[in-house]
């Protein structure tokens, strides 16, 4: 069983299609949604509709928790990308989402997008933050997202310690994970990351075996940042998506 594991869509189409496209070749069976498919780009509906069909499971970012209780984290800014991104949606698509829960256990692996832990959304960035988040689950794995960047920490005798995701020249970092070791893993977003590399990022388990594989898929990064303008955020939110990088600084 080879899963695909994509988080941060953030409706951006032609990522989305990339990594879709190479995720089939490299014969993925199933697929796993960690969250944020909508929000900052131009295409939540089409996101929506190529990704829905094809999860086995998924679970609720801050994005679609924005969506469904609009103004609920209280920044005028991320409300009124809502409300636009509402717009563009209509009720289907939106009902599609509001079953999502915010945590999910599959094949024995833990699926939240930003923390196992039930409350808030924080994000798991510092080996103290991955201490806490080891403490919220039991099983091997959690797979999470939320920060947008590729990232391992691993727990074992009680010592938590991060893995370095080092890509080689064709984009793929390949990690044997060890029986004797629990897991932190984000893939990394496919649709915004901010490693300073625009690459759409996204992974892919072997359940069996055991593997790791974190992929970097080139995409039409510029037809992507044309269409934030339908979002109604703000031009350097594109040249943000162009350079890997942050829009907000977080």
């Amino acid at each position: 069983m080879k899963v695909a594991l994509l988080s941060d869509i953030h409706a951006n189409l032609e990522a989305l299609q990339a990594v879709l496209a190479d995720a089939a070749q490299l014969q993925a069976t199933h697929y796993i949604g960690l969250g944020d498919i909508i929000g900052f780009n131009g295409d939540p509906a089409a996101c929506i509709e190529a990704i829905m069909p094809l999860l086995s499971v998924a679970v609720r970012g801050n994005h679609e928790e924005a969506l469904l209780q609009r103004g609920l984290f209280g920044v005028p800014l991320y409300t009124a990308m809502m409300d636009r991104t509402a717009a563009m949606l209509g009720a289907e698509p939106v009902s599609q989402l509001r079953p999502l829960p915010r945590k999910a256990t599959w094949q024995g692996l833990t699926l939240v997008h930003a923390s196992p832990a039930p409350e808030g959304w924080q994000r798991i960035a510092t080996v103290a933050e991955a201490r806490e988040a080891f403490s919220r689950f039991s099983t091997h794995i959690c797979f999470f997202g939320h920060t947008h960047r590729p990232t391992i920490f691993c727990e074992q005798q009680g010592q938590v310690n991060p893995i370095p995701v080092i890509y080689d020249s064709t984009g793929t970092f390949t990690l044997r994970l060890e029986a004797e070791c629990r897991y932190l893993i984000n893939p990394g977003s496919v649709g915004q990351p901010r490693d300073l590399d625009y690459r759409a990022a996204y992974g892919l388990y072997e359940i069996e075996s055991g593997t790791l594989t974190l992929r970097r898929i080139d995409y039409d990064v510029d037809s992507a940042a044309e269409k934030i303008s339908r979002t109604g955020l703000p031009a350097s939110f594109a040249a943000a998506l162009k350079q890997g990088q942050s829009p907000t600084g977080d």
